[in-house]
């Protein structure tokens, strides 16, 4: 019973609070609706002339831009009018001299006749000079005037091969004169015709200020044009008289008009076009001095600016009219009010009686969010480390495992900034940029060291997003830290691992890069590899692969022992030795090769099958580019079919060489000065034809400004030191191109990337610096040389858990292992351009692919069709299911100066 009686008065208090609502909304309602219209009257009236200036300024601006749309089309139908002019004319010159022919008349004749009619025609052009030329060039006649340019008459020898009656223009390349000529292959003569550009534009200039000085628009027709030419110069102002001269000239202006002329050329050159506020006489009212405003434009063919403006005092009768309206629309407010109010009392009396019947269900729907929500709390306390602050970032809440981590209770962390566990190492750029985020309303992520209350470091992995209200207003922030302490100590075993080959335990290519680095001095380096060792895959598999390459490891670790002498396996069957100067490698090596056939080596595991094994040995001693001078002896003894080829700069394949030190160079020197670029692809939506991403290529910018595309010098130089930068290069100027541009994008890694930590990292460090993580698609080749597969695969799924996406490219030739996609997680398949081209050409091709897509479709992957350059590989790139197309159909590579608007992405692949 007293549950029941506590009940019924929660529904009288509901009810009582909707009555007293009613009448405060009905008090508020007449205040609002009644009362402050008649006191904010004035306030009205002003708003209501602010907005008429307003109106009346985009007319303005609307006129002035249409007014230049309408110059466009004057400047051009002029230009046809006497281009078509021209042609008329020297046509009919054409036809008379053939008609001459047909009459029986002897050229002479005819030059005389075709002469006369020439001068007596009425060509309505002051400066026109004309002439009439032999197939050679000399003159046959010309005026008296000055002749045009001689090394533009020199061209018309070539003109005796037009076809008859067939007119060409052309402007020289000094000037953009006017010339038109045409070939009378009676006379075997060329009729030149010859008109300066200044006649033009006076022409140009004439029909446009005829047309413009007529315009009026706006209340009684005040708005009018003015057109300012270069240097200042007042060209047209419709209200003078005369609007404008015939000649061209400059109009007479007063003093003052000189230095408002000076004023809107120097808007015109900031901002392109605006508005400019001053005082000027108006002639209207006796030339006092009143407030007027202008618009400005600049036409830049012709270096004009074309403006209109009005004063304020014109819009006095619109102003009048406006304040009638705002009057009567005070009256119906009056009116709309009374009748409002009645409603209103009825209508929240109704509502009230509806709320106090259904207020005990909406009370037990909130207490069941409110259950879910203390769940999803318990949850997050479980699992995250979780603290809340202020807008000045005190501490205002921290969960038990946070206190736990921190070694703080949460009595000493209450009121305090989370700086209190900042560690001194922490720049303090990060929590600028932290703040800066939050602050701004946007999720920050990142990581970060910190220092707990007994001094003990450790490491978090932190989500901060700030809590607002309905309207966006920012009332708290929350973050949630995972403790990444133990992770980030196991990463140090993992670089450990990146330095050593999985299968082997030799040192890896990672490691081979380090060490050459590493060097001081000359040094040796020797490159081994085993003869057919493709035959022994495909022959034995993989397995017995694996044990060719192990034995050779055992037998190389068992004979290259010693001091000053590493052991690397580089990638599949290719192995590196590594020695100081001092010691004898050459010597070791052919006592080496002189041994190993000797060695037996069997296949299967229990030792019943023997397989020779043949090695190809390139020796270089150097003391730099050391990886590309022992490739170089690598490849000639695998062109020559030696067993060990020693590397002699003097007899050394000198094109082969020379090409890779010009590019070593080239690099080098364009890292310096900054001219290796970032290009940008659009990959297109099949669906809509829209934006979807872009990817970034690399592309070198020569010193006479040419491009290079990246596979005339990135094969070399992955063989050096630069290859790290490159790669550092593209992902700065990546990231930051897409800083504010919402489209994803994607940078290519190689393998070698993948494995090398501090490139990895500095990915991370400027992904999160600007704020393009979760719009990252990282795009990998597919390979069959991947060593430390385990650690590659580490890396991507650290950067996939960052919000980083990852594709697979070129995918379909080479490798091609469909359980690399699924065991690199792969999100997007593009598809190799090779399968692409042969589409529309090969049945098997167009199979091979369509499977593609079906396996990619079924794991959750979205496909990418390369080098997509006609619309019949488009169409059936979209038949086979493809969802999005890139290649030079839609964009070539464009540096980020020429990128659509970002804004144009309308999906994410």
């Amino acid at each position: 019973m007293f549950q029941g009686l506590v009940k019924t008065r929660i529904t009288t208090m509901n009810l009582l609070s909707a009555l007293l609502m009613t009448l405060f909304l009905a008090a508020s309602i007449g205040y609002f609706l009644l009362l402050k219209p008649l006191q904010e009257r004035e306030k009205s009236l002003a708003e209501a002339r602010r907005m008429h200036v307003e109106q009346q300024q985009a007319l303005i601006r609307d006129n002035v831009l249409t007014a230049i749309d309408m110059i466009d089309f004057i400047v051009a139908t002029t230009r046809r009018d006497v281009q078509r002019t021209l042609e008329d004319r020297l046509l009919r010159l054409c036809s008379l001299a053939e008609l001459l022919q047909r009459q029986g008349y002897d050229p002479q004749q005819r030059l005389q006749v075709v002469v006369s009619q020439l001068q007596r025609m009425d060509w309505s052009q002051p400066e026109l000079w004309f002439g009439l030329f032999a197939a050679d060039g000399q003159p046959l006649f010309e005026p008296t005037a000055a002749p045009p340019a001689v090394d533009e008459v020199k061209i018309l020898a070539g003109l005796s091969d037009l076809p008859p009656a067939q007119v060409r223009f052309w402007s020289p390349e000094a000037a953009p004169d006017l010339l038109a000529a045409v070939h009378i292959h009676d006379l075997s003569a060329t009729l030149v015709l010859h008109i300066p550009a200044a006649e033009l534009q006076r022409q140009i200039q004439l029909q446009v200020f005829s047309y413009l000085s007529r315009q009026r628009f706006g209340d009684n027709d005040y708005g009018y044009y003015f057109v300012i030419g270069p240097h200042n110069r007042p060209l047209m102002v419709a209200t003078f008289q005369p609007s404008y001269r015939a000649d061209g000239g400059s109009l007479q202006v007063p003093a003052a008009y000189n230095q408002l002329l000076e004023d809107f050329r120097r808007l015109v050159q900031r901002q392109g076009a605006g508005y400019h506020r001053y005082r000027y006489d108006n002639p209207a009212r006796g030339n006092a001095l009143e407030e007027k405003i202008a618009f400005v434009a600049p036409y830049a063919e012709l270096d004009w600016i074309v403006g209109s403006g009005f004063y304020l005092s014109d819009l006095e009768t619109g102003f009048r009219a406006i304040e009638q309206q705002v009057l009567r629309q005070k009256r119906d407010t009056l009116v709309t009010g009374v009748v409002l109010l009645s409603l209103n009392l009825l209508f929240s009396l109704a509502v009230a009686l509806w709320l106090n019947r259904h207020i005990r269900h909406l009370e037990q729907q909130q207490q069941a969010r409110l259950h879910e929500l203390e769940q999803y709390k318990k949850l997050l306390d479980l699992s995250c480390l979780v603290s809340k602050g202020d807008l000045e970032g005190r501490i205002t809440y921290a969960n038990e495992a946070f206190q736990q981590v921190s070694g703080y209770r949460l009595e000493e962390m209450l009121g305090q900034p989370h700086s209190l566990f900042r560690h001194p190492a922490m720049p303090r750029a990060v929590f600028k940029n932290l703040w800066e985020t939050i602050q701004a309303g946007r999720v920050w992520r990142g990581s970060s060291k910190n220092r707990a209350k007994d001094g003990h470091d450790f490491y978090t992995q932190q989500v901060i997003m700030p809590i607002t209200d309905r309207d966006g207003h920012i009332l708290e922030y929350i973050a949630a830290r995972y403790d990444i302490t133990e992770l980030l100590q196991k990463r140090e075993q993992l670089n450990l691992a990146f330095s050593t080959d999985t299968l082997t335990a030799l040192g890896s290519r990672f490691k081979l890069m380090k060490d050459i680095n590493a060097l001081t001095g000359p040094a040796c380096l020797a490159l081994i590899d085993i003869n057919n060792f493709h035959g022994i895959n495909k022959l034995y598999g993989t397995e017995g692969g694996d044990r060719a390459l192990v034995y050779l490891s055992k037998v190389l670790s068992r004979t290259f022992a010693g001091e000053q002498l590493s052991l690397y396996r580089l990638n599949a069957d290719i192995f590196a030795i590594l020695a100081g100067h001092e010691r004898p490698l050459e010597q070791e090596l052919r006592r080496f090769l002189a041994d190993f056939p000797t060695e037996p080596f069997h296949v299967d595991a229990a030792g019943h099958q023997p397989v020779p094994l043949a090695l190809t040995v390139g020796l270089a001693c150097a003391d730099e580019n050391l990886l590309t001078c022992a490739d170089i002896a690598w490849k000639q003894a695998k062109r020559n079919n030696l067993v060990l080829a020693l590397y002699d700069p003097a007899s050394a394949d000198r094109d082969e060489y020379h090409e890779k030190m010009f590019w070593i160079d080239a690099v080098r020197q364009a890292l310096s000065e900054g001219r290796i670029l970032a290009y940008f692809q659009p990959i297109v939506s099949l669906a809509d034809g829209s934006v979807a991403k872009f990817e970034t290529l690399m592309r070198l910018q020569r010193e006479d400004g040419s491009i290079v595309a990246p596979g005339a010098f990135l094969p070399v130089l992955q063989q050096t030191p630069y290859y790290v930068y490159l790669t550092h290069a593209i992902i700065e100027q990546a990231c930051s191109t897409f800083k504010d541009r919402p489209c994803p994008f994607a940078i290519n890694f190689s393998v070698d990337d993948l494995l090398r930590k501090e490139t990895v990292q500095l990915l991370i460090d400027t992904a999160q610096r600007y704020g393009v993580m979760e719009r990252l698609v990282l795009e990998v080749v597919e390979t069959e040389n991947i060593q430390n597969y385990d650690q590659a695969l580490a890396t991507l799924a650290e950067l996939k858990a960052r919000g980083c996406r990852i594709s697979i490219d070129d995918f379909g030739t080479g490798y091609s292992n469909f359980s690399y996609l699924t065991q690199l997680r792969a999100d997007i398949i593009k598809i190799d351009g090779s399968l692409i081209q042969a589409l529309d050409k090969d049945a098997g091709t167009r199979e091979l692919v369509s499977s593609i897509v079906r396996f990619a479709h079924n794991a959750g992957m979205q496909v990418v069709a390369e080098f997509v350059d006609r619309p019949e590989l488009a169409a059936i790139v979209r038949q086979l299911g493809c969802d999005f197309a890139q290649g030079y159909l839609y964009s070539p590579p464009v540096p980020a100066t020429q990128m659509p608007d970002g804004s144009s992405c309308c999906q994410t692949p």
